[in-house]
């Protein structure tokens, strides 16, 4: 017997720049609660570690093990916003390191500022020349090529801090990306979009409510044009193929590529999902960027210096990929909240006259105050991140399961606590040593037992992000780290 073709009853045709419309109501629109969902990946990065210097614990990782962890003040905002049974915390892991010339696989170089980001991204070790770069493609742009195929945006990928906040103020170059692609052997650098207002733009650009019978119209006639004028250009083009020499033919060949692409664009049907796709309030213009401040200057950083107003910045991004993920716009984001060896003043955040790197040498008074203060810098990424996990845990997804029940979400940090191999320190925060991560949600039967404490001692925290793209379907080891936390997958 032939098998009847449904769609769900709210479908949108997507095309180029993010167009977006809904169909009418049609026979076909039909929907089984046994169909599921697409999964949706998320990676999160903090420039920052979790310790202080003299101290050896930090205030992230939980005295109980399993279900039911505490929380410590690095993780309040877990509590605070009720998704701790949500969230797995895995700590106890670390990068190995070498000297030039014999880092280990999945490594780093001895000296510590940006060089544990590479490997952490990547899972291939860090280059002993300096280069702070990742080395092989992110697992982003991996799970892209997997989850991304059919969508408007194959990965979304977004950086809170705005700028770099010393010398020339610039964006920090590689400390600046967390996001990098394989291009055929070539590793080539993703850079994110950092302006609020721009990202808004590229993820709405033609978006068309369905309750706007008018609008969808219209969008549809736009549409058609676009296909029309597609159709055009490839039948005049193949006309011309023959009469052309071998190197113009080839070029015209690649041109094919890219207008078939988005021909298949322009064809795109994919389902958002159901009553909770909509488009988001403008933002508005982006706050102006804050001025670069030098080091020990607490005047400035209590004058509001070096900070671009990254608390809404983080709120407007994470709304973005939660409603890109809703409506399906994109299944696949990372934000990079704040660069590796952080200069963002964290004063508006906090109260603390420092940005957040000198947080883990001099805090706001040293020693146990010092850590609570760097404790307070990682609870406001993970707040953020948290937020994310609650959005998504709050909206319902196709046959009555939620978002979050089809995603699996990660937080990585740049660093722990522990031995720092440049300055021979046995308890510093230039430490690869004492990592934790965090991953959230239910894709492909992870956190089979809810939020839990899994210590993980001595494993490489790119297993944690092993461990999501296993769960959201992508069989991929990242470069030279292999396994994944079986504990957390059903």
């Amino acid at each position: 017997m032939a098998t009847r073709f449904t769609l769900p009853r709210r479908t949108f045709i997507r095309g180029a720049a993010g167009f977006a419309m809904a169909l009418p109501a049609l026979e076909a629109m039909t929907v089984s609660a046994a169909t599921g969902s697409t999964c949706r990946y998320f990676l999160g990065f903090a420039g920052s570690s979790t310790g202080f210097p003299g101290i050896d614990y930090d205030l992230v990782r939980p005295d109980t093990i399993g279900s039911g962890y505490d929380i410590k003040r690095g993780l309040q905002p877990l509590a605070d916003l009720d998704v701790a049974d949500s969230v797995t915390v895995i700590t106890g892991m670390e990068i190995p390191w070498g000297d030039s010339g014999s880092v280990p696989p999945g490594g780093r170089v001895r000296n510590w500022h940006a060089k544990s980001v590479a490997p952490l991204i990547s899972g291939v070790r860090g280059a002993d020349n300096g280069d702070e770069a990742a080395r092989g493609a992110t697992s982003d742009q991996i799970a892209a090529d997997i989850l991304g195929t059919d969508t408007s945006h194959a990965a979304l990928t977004y950086r809170v801090q705005a700028a770099y906040y010393r010398g020339s103020n610039g964006d920090g170059g590689a400390r600046g990306r967390i996001s990098y692609r394989d291009d055929g052997g070539t590793i080539i650098p993703v850079d994110p979009i950092v302006s609020p207002r721009l990202a808004y733009e590229s993820l709405f650009t033609g978006f068309v409510p369905e309750d706007d019978p008018a609008a969808a119209a219209a969008a549809l006639a736009v549409l058609r044009r676009r296909r029309s004028a597609v159709d055009l250009v490839l039948e005049d083009a193949q006309a011309l193929l023959p009469k052309l020499g071998a190197v113009d033919r080839q070029r015209m060949e690649q041109h094919f590529d890219e207008l078939r692409v988005l021909e298949e664009r322009l064809a795109q049907v994919q389902p958002p999902t159901e009553g909770a796709c909509e488009q988001l309030p403008d933002p508005g213009q982006d706050a102006a960027i804050g001025g670069a401040i030098e080091n020990g200057d607490t005047d400035g950083y209590a004058g509001g210096g070096a900070y671009s107003d990254e608390e809404l910045r983080a709120t407007i991004l994470t709304d973005l990929i939660a409603m890109a993920f809703t409506c399906d716009l994109s299944r696949v984001g990372t934000i990079m909240y704040t660069m590796s060896q952080c200069f963002l003043n964290v004063h508006p955040l906090f109260g603390a006259a420092s940005d957040l790197h000198e947080l883990g040498h001099f805090g706001v008074g040293g020693g146990q105050v010092g850590l609570e203060a760097v404790s307070d810098g990682v609870a406001w990424h993970v707040k953020h991140f948290a937020r994310l996990v609650q959005k998504l845990r709050d909206t319902p997804d196709i046959g009555g399961a939620s978002l979050l029940d089809s995603s699996a979400l990660v937080l990585v940090f740049e660093g722990g606590w522990g031995f720092d191999p440049e300055s021979g320190d046995a308890l510093n925060v230039h430490s690869s040593e004492n990592m934790p991560a965090l991953i959230a949600g239910h894709a492909g039967g992870l956190n089979p037992n809810g939020g839990v404490h899994l210590p993980h001692d001595g494993g490489h925290p790119t297993q944690v992000i092993n461990t999501a793209l296993r769960a959201v379907g992508v069989d991929h080891e990242m470069g030279e780290v292999s396994g994944v936390l079986d504990a957390l997958l059903s």
